[in-house]
């Protein structure tokens, strides 16, 4: 009786934190919206607060896009094309091979392989989904928070498309028992790197569209 209160108690602080955990998250996404500045500095403090990622990510985790932060008027530009249209919708990990890829709705195939003619990781998944963009993971401290030790998600791999995906490299760290959060990077051609994004990953399920 004992051990069954006990796991009731951690059930209800495990669903208690990750409720607050998300509501900051919201809140910090809102303040883009207001302040992108600011709101990227509380999203940082978040990123943080987070820890490496155990135990190690395996399966689909469903993804959500939080704020991007490209160059003035590009910015706005691919705000409005994925709050019409966000063909994203998550990555698989392997925790054995510490690899993954992406998962994408299926409306997005042809243009995908417009922009990536001489990409050959396309991987059917499914009526409604496709898979595409390896990578692999491994534990390291950040790119621009090097005090924070993160999950890299990297995507410098040969066979992805030389001068815009192994550009990409993503860290995730774990904000509470079923919530991720990530930045993205992009290496730019004259070698600075940059924060363009922060995106989150839960093991809830994927939802299909066609």
């Amino acid at each position: 009786m004992n051990e069954f209160i006990s796991l009731k108690e951690k059930v209800e602080v495990d669903v208690s934190r990750h409720q607050s955990v998300l509501a900051d998250l919201k809140s910090a996404q809102m303040l883009v919206k207001r302040d992108r500045a600011q709101g990227f500095r509380v999203l940082n403090m978040l990123f943080h607060s987070g820890t490496p990622p155990h135990p190690p990510l395996n399966g689909p985790y469903r993804g959500e896009l939080i704020a991007l932060d490209l160059a003035p008027g590009l910015t706005q530009l691919f705000q409005s094309i994925t709050a019409a249209w966000m063909p994203w919708l998550g990555k698989t990990f392997s925790a054995t091979e510490q690899r993954g890829d992406n998962i994408f709705t299926r409306d997005s195939y042809l243009l995908a392989r417009i922009f990536n003619p001489f990409y050959r990781g396309f991987i059917a998944d499914g009526p409604a989904t496709y898979r595409c963009f390896a990578f692999r993971t491994y534990t390291a401290p950040g790119l621009m928070d090097a005090d924070c030790t993160v999950l890299k998600i990297d995507y410098d791999l040969k066979e992805n498309p030389a001068l815009t995906v192994r550009q990409i490299l993503d860290e995730l760290v774990q904000m509470d028992g079923n919530l991720y959060l990530g930045k993205a990077h992009v290496r730019w051609w004259w070698g600075g790197w940059q924060t363009v994004a922060y995106f989150s990953l839960t093991r809830d399920q994927i939802p299909a569209r066609s």
